[in-house]
């Protein structure tokens, strides 16, 4: 595979919010803008038990190809897990990225972990004692 090079322009709030989250999520902007620009082309993520999300329309389908409603807080919990998919969030980067810094105990997080997997399946978030979480 052939590196490109690509130059792209963007504002001083755009670039302090790349820095902050590629921070967070211990990556390189470059790395990090890679991730993105790989789950842009990428239009359909499958998952375990017929379920799939569609990264264009934002949403997530069980095997009857029926819409899961997730609330807002679950839909970017499942995304920032997505993001991240194989790799262990932590729950200050939880805390800080979907709920954007507002009022969130570990009891509240496991209850939305819980209403995820209840919603879908069990399997498909997994916990890391003591780390965090991550997308199967």
């Amino acid at each position: 595979m052939k590196d490109v090079e690509l130059t792209v322009k963007i504002d001083d709030e755009t670039k302090d919010a790349l820095v902050e989250i590629s921070d967070k999520l211990n990556l390189s902007i470059d790395q990090y803008v890679t991730k993105l620009i790989k789950n842009e082309i990428t239009k359909t993520v499958n998952f375990s038990n017929g379920f799939y999300y569609n990264r264009h329309t934002t949403k997530l389908y069980n095997d009857r190809k029926e819409e899961v409603n997730l609330t807002k807080t679950e839909k970017n919990l499942f995304i920032l897990l997505l993001e991240n998919r194989n790799n262990i969030v932590d729950a200050s980067t939880i805390h800080s990225i979907v709920w954007k810094g507002k009022n969130m105990s570990i009891y509240t997080l496991r209850n939305m972990i819980k209403n995820i997997r209840d919603k879908t399946y069990y399997e498909l978030i997994k916990n890391h004692s003591n780390l965090g979480y991550s997308l199967n």
